[in-house]
């Protein structure tokens, strides 16, 4: 009897907290539903890891265009991609936006406006609305030549304005977009719901719906065990990977649900379906990074090696070689016998760069681009993240 007392009491004391934390709860306006807070209700408490979050590229792969985040010239010389049947799409300024605009001899035949940037450490892609459905723009900034060129799935042939962007871009480039399937006789396509866009991989997306989470710490802010959050200490080493992996394991399978309904704890395969004919080559260094890890021996034969290992998540990846490096040292040594055969001849330089001989920059399939003028393809060179002994029989 007393003990069922007892019992009582602590899920009334439980349920009682619970209600106040609800009760006090400041309202949500977060697209994803009432159980998010937002972004910026983090930093009130994690302040120096939200402010070292927002200069990530996770944080802006996606971000409303603007004067101060489009990369490209838009200075005249500079601003201009000539195709081979002689039309032009000239980069354009204006008080209402900046616009791609075409013209076809001496003709401005239309402008469509940047809205939405897609990446920046390496390129940036941009997008423009029309009818409530996303196009990709036809001309993209690349770093690598400090310059316009094709965006990718375009050719530098003729001008063409109406690729259309479809979920599955946003589901890895934001946090949220709400479509409707629109369904004709002619076509399925996909239709933008105003105002639900998230950009950016924000605090919510890795780490789940934080509403209970900030409503109880603030409510009980000497509180310092976080609760209703899920902790990435908690997490086995695949579900650690699988949160990563949910967008840097490529596109050649097929998802039963939309990515955005992957929470952080899930089981990533069992979202999956495979494609029929799915290659079994090397996976693509774009877009793949754990596919290629995961068929690396350092991983294969660790049993806590996991993306964090040598990427923290809340600030940028560093350029350093000798930086990550030092990672690799962490585990390979003359002590533990396994250090690089190379070290006699090459010295303490060894130890400033692992990374160019066993993760090189390779060309990714996926992504090509052309420069005007040039009919060859220009190759999109990424880090390959399949830790290996490259150029050698046995790689």
């Amino acid at each position: 009897m007393r003990k069922s007392l007892v019992l009582i009491l602590s899920l009334f004391v439980a349920v009682f907290i619970f209600s106040k934390c609800i009760n006090n709860a400041k309202a949500s306006t977060d697209p994803r539903g009432n159980i998010y807070a937002g972004a910026a209700s983090c930093r009130q408490c994690h302040q120096a890891v939200y402010d070292s979050f927002i200069g990530t590229g996770h944080f802006n792969s996606t971000a409303a265009a603007g004067k101060k985040n489009i990369h490209g010239s838009f200075e005249n010389g500079h601003n201009e991609f000539h195709y081979t049947d002689g039309s032009m799409v000239k980069m354009e300024a204006s008080d209402s936006g900046f616009y791609q605009a075409e013209y076809k001899d001496g003709k401005k035949l239309g402008a469509y406006r940047f809205d939405i940037i897609f990446g920046g450490k390496n390129a940036q892609t941009y997008a423009y609305l029309a009818n409530k459905r996303m196009y990709e723009l036809p001309v993209s900034h690349y770093n690598s030549i400090n310059g316009w060129a094709t965006s990718p799935g375009y050719l530098g042939n003729t001008p063409f304005f109406k690729r259309p962007l479809i979920a599955g871009c946003f589901e890895c480039h934001t946090s949220y977009i709400r479509t409707n399937t629109n369904m004709t006789p002619n076509e399925i396509s996909e239709e933008y719901v105003e105002g639900t866009l998230i950009h950016g991989i924000d605090c919510e997306r890795c780490h789940g719906p934080a509403q209970n989470h900030v409503n109880y710490h603030e409510a009980y802010p000497e509180e310092k065990n976080a609760k209703y959050i899920l902790k990435n200490l908690s997490l086995s080493r695949q579900q650690k990977t699988d949160a990563c992996a949910v967008c840097h394991s490529g596109n050649d399978r097929v998802m039963m649900a939309s990515r955005f309904n992957f929470k952080m704890g899930d089981t990533l395969e069992n979202m999956y379906i495979p494609f029929a004919n799915a290659k079994k080559g090397e996976p693509d260094v774009h877009g793949n990074q754990f596919g290629l890890l995961s068929k690396s021996r350092c991983y294969l034969q660790s049993s806590t090696m996991t993306c964090n290992t040598c990427h923290s998540p809340h600030s940028d990846a560093v350029k350093s070689p000798a930086i990550y490096s030092q990672k690799c040292l962490a585990c390979h040594s003359e002590a533990t016998h396994n250090f690089c055969p190379k070290a006699a001849t090459m010295g303490e330089s060894i130890k400033n760069n692992c990374i160019d001989c066993h993760m090189p920059l390779q060309p990714s399939g996926a992504i090509m681009y052309q420069v005007a003028g040039k009919e060859d393809m220009t190759a999109y060179m990424l880090r390959n993240h399949r830790i290996a002994v490259y150029g050698t029989p046995d790689k």
